[in-house]
Parts: structure tokens; C-alpha cells; sequence
């Protein structure tokens, strides 16, 4: 009897140590922060807010997870408290209790931070209720990294505040080019008007997320880092700091944070300063969505790879291309002129036009910095030919603007028409549906998706990226065109079953050659215009 009894005690006693012992998904995290941690921490924290708060403010940090819990959840909620005391910018208060979010409690702060929340954190409609009515009504709402990961959260009204629901990320320790996309934003000033690299768990984010909405803080700088490795978005966008507003409220997020150096590194935590503030409202800055804006961002740097140990340099032959079919696959020649620190080569400063061909450069006019269309003066071609590449110019036309940007023109003027990409340059503007002869169109084969020039008289800032097949249009911060041209498979038909006027099925076209302006007997105007080769 006595050892009957002590068996079930024992198997008993198995089954409830798991229980006592290994805390709940959900449960708070109590890992200690090293004291080594702490001191950078504190040794990194910025000693004075950007803008003086209109009266004592406080925030209210919620650190309750119902999906993964982050580790760096306790360093994160710690970092914002001590940088808030140290400026005496806001008081804090750290909880993982939902209830703190019923209106009475809630009310009494300035903000609420979600310190990487995830999952379905309540169904209680009145905390859903009490959490929309203090961001509408005025107050701020605060997202660290994975407050976005909230896609098990069936609260669409949260998803539209944050801003972006998290679609995925690569590993941990991803290393991209940061570019600035409002350098003259106030909550970026701590990066001095320079993109920089970092290392963290990148995230990339689906619906509700559009730059028709947010304000578009800093992202990923996919021609120095490449594609965001857990990202499918068609566009390449992959934002990793915003702003918006909501009602009267305003909101800020900022996907660092999984990493803990993150919490270290001096100039992020500026950034989440001066964007807290943003949020309290002490902090004034333009939140018009970037879509709305002609903004000019700042590259992020071009990461270098690590060097391949197995395999020995490959060889430069310096032997002249002879025939039009190699000149086709080759690649590009020697630069004329040098790429800068990120990369990029300027075709055209202002000043001259050394790195386009003569004639016809001579017969277009530089008046007052701006390269100027003159009558009879003929296409313009560079003498260096490009494989994968982004252009970056600004365009300004007249209602009888009727103009192209020339890609990949092995033979340049001679067979301008038949051996290269058009990209539309018109006078066209508007609410309306964009054809194939518009503004940004790739001519006779694909419409913008969306009409976003300027008024005539205006400047347009069009980026074109070209990688392999693979091209996409960008006017004035919309992407308006993002196709792959393999889907082009047959000469004269486009993928939607109209015909073009091309001999070639555009994807067989040449992967190397000229760029070209073309005049086609109207006015227009050029400037800034830069081109960043990618093989």
C-alpha cells in the first residue's frame, strides 16, 4: 500500500513540476539586465530632449505578449525609461497588465507604448475602445519593433493607428543600408543627414502599410543592401521608421529594437527620443503622408560582401567588344566618369555634359543649371553603356511635352526605336487613368498603374531601377510601374494582349547599353540626373 501510494505521489509530482516551474507563453519576462548592459545603456542615452515639453508628460509602456515574446522586451522598456528621466522629457511606468488600458487608468497618461505586444492581447471591447479613444482624442501611440506583429489581434482600428501589420523578417542579425527618407525631418536629425547600415531583425509589413499613409521616416536602401530577405512586396518598400496621425492624435514607429545593441547605439536612441516627443506632442513635424510630398532621401551606404575565399578573382579582359550580339551580354565598359562614396554617377551636374556624347551635346543648352531642349538638337546618348542600374533625374515638362528616357541602347541613335526601353516623358496631368503613351509609361507596352506627375510647369523626380528584366518606375515617391519584361514573350504583343509597334519580344532585349534623352520636337527640361550601376 505504502509503495502504491508513493508511486502516484511521484508520477503526480512529474506532472505538476512542469507546471510550477516553466512559465506561461503569455507570462511577463523576468530576465535581469546585466549590469554590463545597463552601463551602455546609460552611457549611450542622450542627455537633452529636442524640444521642451509643454508640461510634465508621461507614458505608459505595455509589455504584454500573447505570441513571441522578444527577449530585448525588458531592456527596451528600461532604455525608454531612463532616457525619458535623464532629458526629462516623460516619466514612465512599465506594466503587463491589459487593464491599465480601461479609460479611467489610461487616461491619465500622455502616451502608450507597445514595447513589441504581440498576439490577441484582449477581447474586452472596452479597452478596445478606451485604446482608440485616447489616440483620437489627442494622445500618442508609441510601436517598438514587433508592436506590429499583431496580425492574430482581430482589431483592424489598432492595425490602421500602427500603421503596417508584420508580414515577415530575415534572421536576426541582418545587416542593411539604411537610407533617410526626410532628411529634414527633425526626428532624424541625430543621423546628421546620412544613411547609415545596421544590424537587427528586419521586419517587413503588409496591409494597412502605404506611403498614402504614413509619413515614411527612414527604410531599407534595397540598392545598398539588398531586398529584405522575409519581404515579397512587388514595390521593393520596405519601410523601418514612421509617423502618422490619427484623429487628433499622433503616432511613431520604429522597427529596431530585437537586437540589444540596438538599445545602445546612440543615434537610434535619439531617434526614438525625438519620435516619442513627436508622438506627446511636444515635438512639432510635417506627418503629411510621403506619397503627397516630393521628398529626396539620402542613400543608405553600399554594403560590401565578404570576398570569396574558394574562388580566385575573376580576370578583366581589356579586349574591345567587335560584334553587336556581344555587345548585348557584355558587361558594361570602364566608367567615364568615377562613382562617389555610395556609388552613384553623375551624368549631369549643371555645369557640362562630359559624360554625354557629341554631337548632339553641344546643341542642347545648359541655362541657369537646367539641361534645356532646343530645337533640332537631336537625342542625347551617354558614352558609356549600362547593364542593371538605377537613373535618378528630375523632369520638367509643357503640355506639348512629348519626350523619352532611353534604356539599354546597345547602338544608341542608330537604332534608337527597335533597340531600346522608352520610358514615357509627356505633358500629360491629371485625375485619370494613365495610358500607354503617359507620363512613366513604358512606351506602347505598360501603363503606370497610377497617374503621378506633377502639374506642367512643375518638377518630376523619377527613379528607375532596371535589374535584369526586372524594371520599375518610381515618380514623385509613387510606384507607378513594377513588371518583370520576361513576362513579354512574344514580338509586337504586350502580356495583356495588345499590340506594340517592337520587332523584338522585350524579353530578348539587349541587358547592356546607352541611356538616351530623346527630343522629339517639343520642349523639355532636365536636372540632377545620376545614375547608380548595380553589376
Amino acid at each position: 500500500m505504502r509503495s502504491t501510494w508513493r508511486t502516484v505521489f511521484l508520477a503526480s509530482l512529474a506532472v505538476l513540476l512542469p507546471a510550477l516551474w516553466c512559465p506561461a507563453a503569455d507570462a511577463p519576462a523576468k530576465a535581469s539586465i546585466s549590469e554590463d548592459t545597463l552601463k551602455k545603456v546609460e552611457a549611450a542615452l542622450p542627455d537633452k530632449a529636442p524640444a521642451k515639453p509643454a508640461k510634465p508628460r508621461t507614458m505608459l509602456i505595455l509589455t504584454l505578449t500573447k505570441g513571441f515574446r522578444h527577449g530585448s522586451i525588458p531592456l527596451a522598456a528600461k532604455a525608454l525609461e531612463l532616457m525619458g528621466k535623464r532629458t526629462g522629457a516623460w516619466e514612465a511606468t512599465s506594466t503587463d497588465d491589459i487593464n491599465m488600458l480601461k479609460a479611467e487608468t489610461l487616461s491619465k497618461f500622455d502616451a502608450l507604448c507597445s514595447d513589441q505586444c504581440t498576439g490577441n492581447l484582449t477581447d474586452d471591447a472596452e479597452i478596445r475602445k478606451s485604446i482608440v479613444d485616447f489616440v483620437s482624442g489627442g494622445k500618442g501611440l508609441v510601436g517598438v519593433h514587433a508592436s506590429t506583429d499583431v496580425g492574430g489581434w482581430k482589431f483592424p482600428e489598432f492595425h490602421e493607428m500602427m500603421g503596417g501589420v508584420f508580414a515577415g523578417h530575415g534572421p536576426g542579425d541582418e545587416r542593411v543600408s539604411v537610407k533617410i527618407d526626410d532628411p529634414a525631418s527633425p526626428i532624424n536629425a541625430a543621423f546628421g543627414g546620412k544613411g547609415f547600415e545596421a544590424t537587427d531583425e528586419i521586419y517587413t509589413f503588409k496591409d494597412p502599410y502605404s506611403r498614402d499613409k504614413l509619413h515614411i521616416l527612414l527604410s531599407i536602401d534595397i540598392d545598398g543592401s539588398g531586398p529584405a530577405k522575409g519581404g515579397k512586396r512587388p514595390d521593393q518598400d520596405y519601410a523601418l521608421s514612421w509617423i502618422r496621425e490619427y484623429g487628433k492624435g499622433r503616432v511613431f514607429y520604429c522597427a529596431f529594437g530585437h537586437q540589444d545593441p540596438i538599445w545602445f547605439n546612440p543615434a537610434i536612441l535619439k531617434h526614438y527620443l525625438a519620435g516619442i516627443q513627436y508622438a506627446l506632442g511636444d515635438l512639432k513635424a510635417n506627418a503629411t503622408p510621403s506619397a503627397k510630398l516630393n521628398l529626396r532621401p539620402v542613400r543608405g551606404p553600399v554594403l560590401g560582401a565578404a570576398p570569396e575565399k574558394t574562388k580566385p578573382a575573376p580576370k578583366v579582359n581589356k579586349a574591345p567588344v567587335a560584334a553587336a550580339t556581344a555587345a548585348a551580354t557584355a558587361e558594361p565598359s570602364g566608367l567615364f566618369l568615377k562613382p562617389d562614396a555610395q556609388g552613384w554617377i553623375t551624368l549631369f551636374n549643371g555645369k557640362n555634359l562630359d559624360a554625354w556624347q557629341n554631337p548632339p551635346a553641344d546643341k542642347w543648352k545648359i541655362v541657369d543649371g537646367i539641361l534645356t531642349w532646343q530645337k533640332g538638337c537631336g537625342d542625347l546618348w551617354t558614352k558609356e553603356k549600362f547593364g542593371d542600374f538605377i537613373l535618378d533625374l528630375e523632369v520638367r515638362c509643357d503640355k506639348n511635352t512629348n519626350s523619352g528616357v532611353f534604356l539599354r541602347s546597345p547602338e544608341g541613335e542608330k537604332n534608337w526605336l527597335q533597340g531600346s526601353f522608352e520610358i514615357q516623358i509627356a505633358g500629360t496631368g491629371g485625375n485619370r487613368k494613365p495610358g500607354k503613351h503617359d507620363m512613366g509609361a513604358l512606351y506602347d507596352c505598360y501603363a503606370p498603374t497610377v497617374a503621378a506627375e506633377k502639374p506642367v510647369g512643375e518638377w518630376n523626380h523619377m527613379v528607375i531601377t532596371f535589374k535584369g528584366n526586372k524594371l520599375q518606375v518610381v515618380l514623385n515617391n509613387k510606384t507607378i510601374v513594377a513588371i518583370n519584361l520576361d513576362d513579354w514573350k512574344e514580338a509586337g504583343l504586350n502580356p495583356d494582349g495588345t499590340k506594340n509597334k517592337f520587332k523584338t519580344a522585350y524579353k530578348d532585349m539587349a541587358k547592356v547599353g546607352h541611356l538616351g534623352l530623346q527630343d522629339h520636337g517639343a520642349p523639355v527640361w532636365y536636372r540632377n540626373i545620376k545614375v547608380k550601376p548595380l553589376n
